[in-house]
């Protein structure tokens, strides 16, 4: 990525993981999610773009934005009836890892969501290593969840080939096309405090004027000189 950030790469570029996160974490922050949920939603939209699942372009084509209506849970049946109420699948995740933590085997109808297919990344939660994860699309907002006990073996696979996913990204990053990255960055800007007095009063400096402009520099020396000035008036 160019260092202006003005201008995207050619083609596709590496992303950091550690940028990814940022930028991720910004736009649950700009689309008005709750500080408790933005950390495990964050972390369940890297682990589907870690997974290859293409969530940066999805989010690049189709804003992230958190409908207002709460998700739904119908749990008295035999099968588990998530509503998620337009929200992008992957946003489901934590929850539904905790139903499958809870159940141990079970079947989970969700409907009602975006981009279905981002549940496949359920396949790369460490505490589900224990189970084995079925993810069926029905339709374009439909697709089914069944979780079941795994043997030693298929859970070992799971780990080496999430080790090898999470390897691969931390070493060579996340191959993004430039305009997404670009896009992307600038909108997850929107999560940021315009600068103002107030915001540079908080980040260290105290004088400052009403526009906040700083009226005198903060480091030790002038601090010293400026204090005994103030004594001597």
């Amino acid at each position: 990525m160019s260092d202006s950030k003005l201008t995207p790469p050619p083609g596709k570029a590496a992303m950091s993981v550690r940028e990814c996160r940022l930028i991720l974490e910004r736009l649950l922050v700009a689309s008005g999610a709750l500080p408790g949920e933005v950390h495990a939603a964050r972390d369940a939209l890297l682990a589907a773009e870690v997974h290859g699942l293409g969530l940066l372009q999805l989010i690049h084509a189709q804003p992230l934005t958190l409908p207002s209506k709460p998700v739904r849970y119908d749990e008295a049946g035999p099968i588990v009836v998530v509503d998620g109420s337009g929200r992008l699948s992957a946003l489901l995740i934590p929850a539904l890892r905790d139903i499958i933590l809870e159940r141990g085997t079970v079947e989970i109808s969700v409907s009602n969501v975006t981009a279905p297919e981002l549940l496949q990344a359920l396949d790369t939660v460490p505490e589900l290593d224990s189970r084995r994860i079925s993810v069926s699309v029905q339709d374009s907002n439909t697709v089914v969840v069944s979780a079941e006990p795994a043997n030693d073996t298929e859970a070992a696979k799971r780990r080496a080939a999430r080790t090898r996913r999470i390897t691969d990204a931390h070493l060579n990053g996340l191959p993004v096309p430039g305009v997404v990255w670009l896009e992307l960055y600038q909108r997850s800007n929107a999560a940021l405090l315009s600068e103002s007095a107030e915001t540079r009063s908080h980040a260290g400096y105290k004088d400052v004027d009403e526009t906040g402009r700083i009226v005198k520099q903060m480091d030790d020396d002038v601090d010293v000189e400026f204090a005994l000035q103030q004594l001597a008036g």
